[in-house]
Formats: C-alpha cells, structure tokens, sequence
C-alpha cells in the first residue's frame, strides 16, 4: 500500500487582460511557455488571453507548492495540458522531476476563471515518502 504525504499547496490568479498576444509578443511567449503550449496557442481562434492567463497561473502555482519560486526553473519548462475529459494536469521531464526530486510525485492542479481572473490551485502529494 503507497502512502501519501502533503509536500506543498500553491495557488495563482493572473489577470487575464494582462496576457493579450498582440501586445505580449511571441517572443516573450516562447520564454514564458512550453513548445507544446505555443503550438495549441497557433491553433485557437479566440480564448488566447484566457488560455495563457490559466497556464501561467498554474506554472506560479507549481513552484509555490514546491517551495522554489522559478529560481533554477524556466517557466517553459512546465507544460500545462489536458487529458480526454479536460482534467488539466502537469506535463514535466524527468530532468525536471529529477532536479527538484519530486519522481514519485503527485500532482494536483485546479483551474478556473472568473471575470478577468485565471486561478490555479496546486497540491502536490509525496508518495511512500519520497522527498
């Protein structure tokens, strides 16, 4: 039987108006999201702002809960996507997973928006023990 244990919470709000393309750039978005990212970014027709605001939420969220911030961390390296049902979740390299020792790791991650707010919520959970 794995235990689980509460390693860290994060929670993010981004203004959703703060992230407009146009005036963002891609150069800036390239640095601030991953490939992945970009590409479903290039595919939408509207709901760019909102889509960004969300993922940068979530990314803040993430190093909120493991303590780090972004230092040692590029906010590309954290990709933010969803599965079949739309449950986003974290996709993260096991360089990454492996550099802030979290390879046994859960993570929880809760998106919603309101008004000209995006807000991420992030649990991460140790399982047996890993730390």
């Amino acid at each position: 039987m794995s235990r689980a244990r509460l390693r860290g919470i994060g929670v993010d709000a981004v203004k959703i108006s703060r992230m407009d393309v146009t005036r963002m750039g891609m150069h800036v978005i390239k640095r601030m999201f991953h490939n992945q990212e970009v590409a479903q970014l290039q595919t939408m027709e509207q709901g760019q702002s909102e889509f960004l605001a969300s993922r940068f939420a979530a990314k803040e969220a993430l190093v909120k809960a493991l303590g780090t911030g972004f230092k040692g961390i590029s906010p590309s390296e954290i990709a933010v996507v969803v599965d079949d049902l739309g449950k986003p979740e974290f996709l993260l390299t096991s360089e990454f997973r492996h550099r802030f020792n979290v390879e046994k790791a859960t993570f929880h991650l809760s998106l919603t928006h309101d008004g000209d707010l995006a807000i991420a919520f992030v649990v991460v959970e140790d399982i047996d023990g890993s730390c």
